[in-house]
């Protein structure tokens, strides 16, 4: 009635709340109200209906087992001679659509806690077309919704929002993990771990959700870098322990074997006077010569074995570039006509470093240029370079900053990228048996990082090898030098 006293309940309504037609009778809505809706609700119904007007909603009602139902209710009002009379409620069950809505809520609620849990979201295609995006993903990529709508993945070269696999349709059913590099709208490049799924979908199109480990990737690039250098340093410290022990002993072995070849060239000289007198002699002047050779490499492993110590050593007494000049005209003298060396020096750029030393650098690297050609042009060029950002070959410290730069350059057969590692080892070599020590470049190395410098090793197998040897900045004169010695 108009005071929303029940006055009958069919058998439906009777089913679904769990009272008898007896117990309704004489109730008002309060004996099946849930507690789920405010006031509010109920009392802008009443306003409608009694104001003569039909209401319709969704109402969520208690039974007498105190479970819970649904109904869509349409609340008619009746007259009668005019005058409003009654209300008539027709209601129908929604229970079943209620609970799947629920679930529905409950997935989008955990899908958009996953969107938010991730730096960026994009729902595609499996023909590369965008379907939704996130504002993380937006942000991530620099392209707005719009952009991102009238673009294909799969028809863009370059510049593309997202980087994905083209055979995207492999993760149907599946989820895939991967790591791509990124380029956002503006050209910046990124890292993306992207998680590719379409588990949850029956379409064929897939979920895309990304983070940005761009930071996380170079600091365990860096890691590595740091990891490498103290391997680096752990084997250089133990092969230059070995190295100095060997150097040592064998040192005094060569001691008794010159001393006693003295004594020998002395009787032979002076005592014996025989036919065979003249081949003594010579027998033990070829000693000798052997011997100052053996000497030679000992001198060579003796200051690989001491670069830790040498390293307050660094005064120079000449100007850099006369120090090469002199080197190269030294060299120039020394090889065939097969070969030429060209100079390209900034007399305004001092290394610091010990004359000997630099003159030993060049004369190492100068060799070593020769012997990977058998005719050609080996370029020496000292110049100042700016905003260096690189990884030392040898060390592997990272390099960035203004250096000065000299850099020994052949256009040989190159080498090869497994063997740059190890280039820089001692006695390691790639030239045949009694024609290379293995100890030149790493002596070379061991007297640039005594002078607190670096090496960048280039190479292209046919095309030469560029030895780039890297020095704090020092400045000295204005002057420019270009020379070259045939």
């Amino acid at each position: 009635d108009l005071k929303g006293i029940i006055l009958s309940a069919n058998d439906n309504f009777c089913a679904i709340s769990g009272y008898s037609e007896e117990e309704l009778i004489g109730q008002t809505h309060r004996l099946v109200n849930s507690g789920t809706h405010p006031k509010e609700f109920f009392h802008e119904m009443w306003k409608t209906i009694s104001n003569g007007k039909v209401w319709r909603g969704e109402v969520c009602n208690r039974t007498k087992s105190n479970g819970l139902y649904w109904v869509h209710a349409t609340i008619l009002p009746i007259y009668k001679n005019g005058e409003l009379y009654r209300y008539s409620a027709i209601r129908f069950d929604i229970t079943a659509q209620k609970e799947v809505e629920r679930r529905l809520q409950n997935i989008v609620a955990k899908y958009q806690s996953v969107i938010e849990a991730t730096d960026g979201f994009c729902h595609i295609t499996a023909d590369g077309k965008f379907i939704d995006v996130s504002d993380g993903f937006c942000e991530l990529t620099g392209y707005s919704r719009e952009e991102l709508k009238s673009i294909n993945l799969f028809d863009t070269n370059e510049n593309s929002p997202l980087n994905v696999p083209k055979s995207m349709t492999v993760f149907k059913h599946s989820e895939k993990h991967i790591e791509m590099e990124q380029t956002r709208k503006n050209g910046e490049k990124w890292i993306a771990e992207m998680t590719i799924s379409s588990a949850i979908i029956k379409d064929g199109t897939q979920f895309v959700f990304l983070h940005d480990i761009t930071e996380k990737k170079h600091i365990e690039n860096a890691n590595k870098s740091l990891q490498a250098q103290v391997n680096q340093m752990q084997k250089l410290e133990s092969i230059g322990r070995l190295t100095a022990g060997v150097a040592h002993d064998f040192n005094n072995i060569l001691a008794g074997i010159m001393g006693y070849n003295e004594i020998n060239k002395m009787i032979a000289e002076e005592i014996f006077q025989t036919s065979d007198t003249k081949d003594l002699i010579h027998n033990s002047y070829q000693i000798d010569i052997a011997v100052k050779r053996a000497a030679a490499l000992i001198d060579k492993m003796m200051i690989y074995a001491r670069q830790d110590t040498i390293k307050n050593i660094t005064h120079n007494k000449e100007a850099t570039y006369k120090v090469i000049n002199d080197a190269s005209m030294m060299l120039s003298a020394a090889l065939t006509s097969k070969y030429a060396i060209e100079l390209d020096l900034d007399e305004n750029l001092s290394i610091h470093i010990n004359d000997i030393d630099l003159h030993q650098i060049i004369t190492n690297l100068t060799v070593n240029a020769r012997d990977a050609m058998p005719s050609g042009k080996i370029n020496i060029k000292l110049s100042m370079i700016e905003n260096l950002d690189a990884h030392c070959s040898a060390c592997h410290a990272v390099l960035k900053g203004d250096f000065i730069e000299l850099s020994v350059a052949d256009n040989g057969t190159g080498i090869e990228n497994e063997i740059i590692a190890k280039v820089f080892d001692p006695f390691f070599t790639t030239k045949e048996v009694g024609k290379g020590t293995g100890l030149g470049l790493s002596v070379v190395n061991g007297l640039v990082h005594s002078a607190n410098g670096h090496i960048i090793l280039e190479s292209e197998i046919g095309l030469g090898t560029t030895f780039r040897l890297f020095f704090p900045v020092e400045l000295r004169s204005i002057t420019r030098v270009k020379d070259i010695h045939n």
